[in-house]
């Protein structure tokens, strides 16, 4: 089938696609990034052109059937529509159903249809559209059931909202990646039409097949990232010749910038964050303010050493430097299973930080001065931390009791966070984390969240293990200014709401 298209009609992402998908060794295309980066668009543009060319099928999925009409499959039809291509589609709406007069079909479905989910083999591709709603399971069962035919493949898109998304976790993180060049001379337009902000492709892989001959297993997946930056509707095409330029759109995102650096983050440079929902404990935690490039140690100072004696997920041991008002963590320390206990935490301080002159002072839970019964009579968690340190010379400190955890949360929300006086070392990757995802308790204490991990099925907090290991230093440090500060809470005067009643 015949049909001419005008090349200014796309947006960079749809080159990339018109590059991968007659590829039949790419199996996996993942598209993320901002908002307004043209991601599910030109993704649709791309089905429909291949569902001309190949007469091929393709089923598109979301994580609910319901969520279907209003939003992916109202942009099929939306391209069709701008494209004048109503004689070539046909779209039914139950049940949903675009069929090409070439026979091929684009079939919409949710993750909750398990019928559409058993009869996936049928069809060339798979569309997840914002699989970022969808289970880790869920992406299993579309990979394990889209089989027998060549060059399969599997489109995902979504936004980078959680730095712990399973996305991340177990296929981001998990590849080994080769940077990809953003532009494309694919003859039809100019190569920086085609620039998107991020691309890379897996390594290939070696295996032994069932006969013990070695094979390679191809390049199978392939990433791009794009933002608003690369839509040509939202900044206009580089040339000024086509597209659009949105003042409003981009005001928007500048506006962003200034009053939410995460939801900047994640939404305008697609960048892997966490999106401020409400009930963070700490709420005076900034990315920008209180993340810093990665410091040194800087052996002129003393080392200051926090711990928290929780061992699931990890032993906590945070390492800090400070100079006058101001606070610092260079490093943290979280051996996981089986190298979670004390003596291995300590091994490992002890190689990344060898013993110098100037210092170490060591801070933690005061209930942790406890006897163990499991030890010799008369030592607990601090006496087994400086013997094992003994040629650090270190000194204990510790509180004459625990601070109540609301009052040391907003402490170090109002009087350090919010100053900046307190950073944290962009290495520091898990701190950051805690700071990001603990929630704060009806009472105001820290809302701890429990899990099972998958391999020991030991149940654990799960975040809030460091942070606590920064607010016993930070309150203890800050000795005088939290003495201050609890003072003033407690001469705050109490205000009763006086009840109205209406008529």
């Amino acid at each position: 089938m015949a049909i001419e298209f005008n090349p200014e009609s796309f947006n960079p992402n749809f080159w990339h696609l018109y590059e991968l998908l007659p590829d039949w060794k790419v199996r996996y295309i993942w598209l993320y990034g901002g908002s307004s980066s043209s991601k599910t668009y030109s993704t649709v543009q791309a089905i429909l052109f291949f569902t001309i060319k190949e007469a091929e099928d393709t089923l598109v999925f979301r994580k609910t059937h319901n969520s279907i009409e209003k939003t992916v499959y109202k942009d099929f039809l939306s391209v069709i529509d701008s494209w004048d291509m109503g004689k070539y589609f046909k779209p039914t709406r139950n049940p949903m159903r675009i069929k090409c007069v070439n026979g091929a079909v684009i079939d919409f479905a949710g993750m909750d249809d398990p019928e559409k989910i058993k009869g996936i083999s049928q069809y060339k591709r798979v569309y997840a559209n914002e699989i970022s709603s969808f289970d880790e399971a869920d992406y299993d069962q579309i990979r394990k059931r889209l089989r027998g035919k060549r060059g399969q493949q599997i489109i995902c898109d979504f936004n980078p909202i959680d730095e712990l998304h399973w996305i991340k976790e177990s296929i981001f993180d998990a590849e080994a990646k080769v940077q990809m060049p953003v532009e494309l001379d694919n003859g039809i337009v100019n190569p920086v039409y085609t620039t998107v902000t991020e691309k890379w492709r897996n390594q290939e892989q070696e295996f032994i097949n069932p006969k013990g001959k070695k094979e390679k297993i191809p390049s199978n997946m392939v990433v791009i990232r794009s933002t608003y930056l690369n839509n040509f509707w939202v900044v206009g095409s580089p040339c000024g010749e086509f597209g659009f330029y949105d003042v409003q759109t981009i005001a928007d995102f500048e506006a962003d910038k200034i009053k939410d650096y995460n939801f900047y983050r994640v939404y305008a440079l697609g960048l892997w964050g966490k999106v401020n929902v409400g009930g963070e404990f700490y709420k005076n935690f900034s990315l920008e303010k209180n993340v810093v490039p990665k410091r040194k140690w800087d052996k002129s100072l003393p080392l200051h050493i926090s711990f928290d004696e929780n061992v699931n997920p990890y032993l906590s041991l945070s390492i800090y430097q400070a100079k006058g008002d101001y606070t610092w963590k260079i490093d943290e320390i979280c051996l996981e299973n089986p190298k979670n206990t004390l003596k291995d935490t300590l091994i490992e301080f002890k190689k990344r930080f060898p013993p110098n002159l100037n210092g170490l002072f060591v801070y933690g839970d005061r209930t942790s001065l406890k006897e163990d019964t499991k030890l010799e009579k008369g030592q607990n968690f601090f006496t087994i931390v400086q013997n094992f340190l003994f040629q650090y010379n270190p000194s204990l400190r510790l509180p004459m009791k625990n601070p109540p955890v609301a009052m040391r949360g907003n402490f170090i929300n109002q009087e350090l966070l919010a100053t900046g006086l307190y950073t944290i070392s962009e290495n520091c990757r898990n701190t950051i984390n805690d700071y990001e995802y603990v929630k704060e308790a009806s009472d105001g204490t820290k809302l701890k969240e429990r899990v099972k991990h998958p391999i020991t099925k030991v149940t654990y907090e799960k975040h809030g293990h460091l942070s606590d290991t920064d607010d016993y230093f930070l309150c203890e440090y800050y000795k005088s200014k939290f003495s201050k500060y609890q003072l003033g809470a407690a001469r705050r005067p109490i205000i009763h709401r006086k009840t109205r009643k209406f008529k």
